[in-house]
């Protein structure tokens, strides 16, 4: 018992330090000393803290029968409303505590809790004393500013572009917000603006202002998802703290897909013979397509087209990727330049679906122009050639002889 009661006074003292709000009174004859501290310096509405009370016999003799009581505004009440101690030891202390709890709608302000002590001095039968205290407690409501609802004026934003940011600022507190500014900050180096903060006045409780920054976009970004820094700073209803926040809103900067289709490179093929062309894909945009694949929608001269569809995944800004496809030209097709049909389906970036249709040209030659094709190897070419310049060499020294 003696371990908890001096567990329980150091517990007090370390309470009346930090809590700095604490206070001492004495009965007249010096018999009771009653002390309080609150956990808190202040309440919110809703809110609730912890009340200290330490009673002390200051005398040689017992004390009896000590009731407190307490007296409060409607903005507050008390848990327990009332406390009974049968007796307290001659120079002794006892201690205990009290919930506080602030309504819903308790203005901001200071307000009392009336505590009162009636007691006997030596014996129950002694005549009743009463020591009065009064405890300020200081109720505060709390503005809480969030960012929301941002929009652009423009979709999609691109490197180098003007855009215009607006966005919500939504009071969440129990009290309204005072002397709002808002600031964007430009330290990145993702955007300019040619206004660093704005002045928004006062935000009330569950209520929002609107705002806006003309943003002008670094023009070497590449695509991709940057942050835009929001500042917040405002005071409280008494203008009795500054409070600060810092919010990242988003910005997606959009490049180009720019997907050029061409035919590399084709076989020989005559009506009824079987062949290969191919497919080069070439990405001249800004932006990476993913998940590209490649679909071969048909011709009205080719069977058998193999493969009919290719994954090809992810395709760089400035890259490409060259894909062979089989076929067979059908019987009685006649000698001409023929639309083969394509499709694209890919991805970009920021998940956002792209289909795009492309024509290449395959050329289809006649059997006779296909049969009486000469061609002179490349082994035979370098040969001939090699004749020519040993030929020349030797003219050239007989000449000069």
């Amino acid at each position: 018992m003696k371990k908890t009661l001096l567990m329980l006074m150091a517990s007090a003292l370390i309470v009346l330090t930090v809590a700095g709000c604490a206070g001492l009174a004495s009965a007249a004859d010096g018999s009771l000393n009653l002390g309080w501290s609150l956990l808190d310096n202040y309440i919110r509405p809703g809110g609730e803290t912890t009340l200290i009370i330490s009673l002390q016999n200051a005398t040689t003799s017992k004390i009896y029968h000590v009731e407190i009581s307490f007296k409060t505004g409607d903005e507050l009440s008390l848990d327990p409303a009332d406390f009974y101690l049968y007796s307290i030891s001659p120079m002794t202390s006892q201690l205990t505590s009290f919930k506080i709890k602030a309504s819903e709608n308790a203005p901001s302000r200071i307000t009392y809790v009336e505590i009162t002590a009636k007691y006997h001095v030596g014996s129950v039968s002694a005549d009743e004393n009463e020591l009065k205290i009064w405890v300020p407690v200081v109720i505060r409501s709390v503005p809480l500013l969030k960012v929301e609802k941002v929009s652009y004026d423009q979709d999609p934003v691109s490197p180098g572009s003007t855009v215009t940011v607006s966005f919500e600022v939504r009071n969440y507190g129990d009290g309204p917000a005072k002397d709002v500014v808002v600031s964007v900050d430009q330290t990145a180096g993702t955007f300019v603006s040619d206004l660093n903060e704005k002045y928004v006045g006062d935000v009330p409780a569950n209520g929002s202002a609107k705002i806006s920054f003309r943003l002008s976009i670094n023009q070497n970004l590449s695509a991709g998802v940057y942050s835009i820094p929001i500042q917040l700073a405002y005071f409280d209803e008494p203008k009795s703290q500054l409070f600060t926040g810092r919010e990242l809103v988003g910005l997606r900067v959009y490049g180009s897909i720019n997907l050029i289709t061409t035919l590399e490179a084709q076989d020989k093929v005559a009506a009824g013979s079987s062949g290969s062309m191919e497919i080069k894909i070439a990405n001249a945009g800004t932006m990476e397509a993913q998940f590209l694949q490649l679909n071969v929608l048909g011709s009205s001269v080719l069977n058998d087209i193999s493969p009919a569809s290719i994954y090809i995944g992810r395709l760089k800004s400035d890259d490409y990727d060259t894909e062979r496809i089989s076929f067979q030209v059908k019987e009685n097709v006649a000698k001409g330049v023929y639309p083969v049909e394509l499709e694209l389906v890919y991805q970009d970036p920021f998940g956002k679906s792209f289909t795009e249709a492309k024509t290449v040209y395959l050329t289809v030659l006649s059997q006779e122009d296909l049969n009486n094709k000469f061609e002179i190897p490349a082994w035979q070419l370098a040969i001939i050639a090699l004749v020519i310049v040993v030929l020349i060499s030797y003219l050239w020294r007989k000449r000069r002889k």
